[in-house]
């Protein structure tokens, strides 16, 4: 049965992990911390699937550890300028606003926009700002050019190895006893599978999908 798929979610399951992203984690926990303190803006970029949302949503948790700091997150609409405008950002107050999404921001016209960077800006002066999107330029460069607390950081492809340990964990999901192999499919196989994703999770559970259905007959 089709059920039976192990890679039919492309989402990060419980069985997935983001091993591969220490170095990240840490390096935007220090960006973040520094602008928590500062006031500033940090832009994660990536293609889509790349995992920023569940990166983010990683630091949430460590962030959430203090227990002084207050954590906004919101999936960027047009009527999210409404909902951050009166953010109460007062004096000695540690304020995370996310905004996931960010390249919805192309939904709007050209002077709301404008509205929302300004705004973006002015809370930054006085807040950690976190953007998170997936396009390759984007209205940041005003943000950029309006601040000097600013930074970009791309999230890059997961590592060969990280993505065999996904695909592995997928195909142990229900078993009784775990296997440390990529069957049904060759080691060869998974290699074109990691090269055609160029390490794109979502794409290379899309492509895992797929083949496993061929090579099980798991079609309904």
């Amino acid at each position: 049965m089709a059920g039976d798929n192990p890679f039919i979610s492309i989402t990060y399951s419980k069985n997935d992990t983001v091993v591969d992203r220490v170095n990240e984690r840490i390096e935007l926990l220090i960006l973040i911390n520094e602008a928590l303190d500062h006031g500033g803006i940090t832009v994660i970029k990536g293609a889509p699937g790349m995992g920023k949302s569940t990166l983010v949503g990683v630091l949430e948790n460590e962030l959430k550890k203090p227990n002084k700091i207050e954590i906004i997150k919101e999936e960027f609409t047009p009527v999210v300028y409404n909902k951050i405008r009166n953010l109460d950002v007062g004096i000695g107050k540690k304020v995370l606003l996310i905004l996931d999404d960010f390249n919805n921001i192309e939904m709007i016209d050209k002077l709301s926009q404008q509205r929302v960077i300004d705004l973006i800006y002015n809370l930054s002066q006085r807040a950690a700002i976190m953007l998170v999107e997936n396009r390759d330029d984007g209205v940041e460069r005003e943000l950029e050019k309006q601040g000097k607390n600013f930074r970009k950081y791309e999230l890059k492809g997961l590592s060969k190895e990280t993505m065999k340990q996904i695909v592995i964990n997928r195909l142990n999901d229900g078993k009784n006893t775990r296997s440390e192999s990529v069957t049904p499919f060759t080691n060869s196989e998974f290699d074109k599978i990691y090269k055609k994703s160029r390490g794109n999770p979502r794409i290379a559970l899309l492509i895992c999908s797929a083949m496993y259905d061929q090579k099980t007959n798991n079609i309904i």
